[in-house]
């Protein structure tokens, strides 16, 4: 009783600690409209700190009948947040009323989600992406670890944003093909593998259109390593003093 009394008055002195730092966390995630959907990729790497602890993390998961879900960021957070959408889905099917879930009201109770535990001061430490199909309708948005949100032809998280949404801007088209929209986003997966540290060589690729959802098993990309960039980085890095 002592230890335990003891122990209470340390947590009043110091008040409720927070998390301040993400520890396993994934990198980014790309997300585009194409002709008949939503295609989403993402690498299976979790990073301890700078160290590529795992190696098979799926970060890409289907939420109800009509939603997909990516998350980049902490995966103990990512992993709260499917519990959470686990108990919305069952809470909504047990009202049996025909009716389901559309990915707009899921990317808004996300968005919901987000904002209330940043102003807790207990944010979720993720970076999201929402797509989804419903009645003939695509929606793509993403939601950020403070609740902001938007939605877009093509998202991406992290890294991703930097690198791969230039691409999408000059090559996306509304009527690309599955095919051709694969094709795309690989060439973004690739320049990521190239320039982020924490991307691995072990992607999923998912679609979800009105027949429901696939997500791919792991496959790699074919890579080369053979610029001179690569071989020599240092090349014409000499100061002129």
């Amino acid at each position: 009783m002592e230890a335990l009394a003891m122990k209470d008055s340390a947590i009043s002195q110091n008040g409720t600690e927070r998390t301040l730092y993400p520890y396993v966390t994934g990198t980014s995630v790309i997300g585009m409209k194409y002709k008949d959907g939503i295609i989403m990729a993402a690498d299976t790497g979790g990073s301890y700190g700078s160290t590529l602890r795992y190696k098979s993390l799926e970060r890409i998961k289907s939420i109800g009948k009509h939603s997909l879900l990516g998350a980049s960021g902490e995966i103990s957070d990512f992993q709260e947040l499917l519990r959470y959408l686990d108990e919305l889905v069952l809470y909504d099917n047990m009202w049996d009323d025909g009716n389901s879930l559309g990915p707009k009201e899921v990317h808004n109770y996300l968005t919901r989600v987000m904002y209330n535990r940043r102003n807790k001061f207990n944010p979720l430490w993720n970076s999201l992406v929402l797509g989804g199909v419903k009645n003939g309708q695509k929606y793509l948005g993403m939601v950020s670890m403070i609740g902001t949100h938007f939605e877009d032809n093509h998202v991406a998280t992290g890294f991703g944003n930097h690198l791969a949404r230039p691409i999408l801007r000059a090559e996306w088209r509304e009527d690309l093909s599955f095919e051709e929209a694969v094709k795309l986003m690989e060439k973004c997966l690739l320049v990521l593998l190239y320039r982020d540290r924490s991307a691995i060589n072990k992607f999923q690729i998912a679609k979800i259109t009105e027949e429901g959802v696939t997500i791919s098993q792991p496959y790699a990309l074919k890579t080369h390593w053979g610029f001179s960039a690569f071989q020599n980085p240092s090349k014409g890095a000499e100061g002129s003093w």
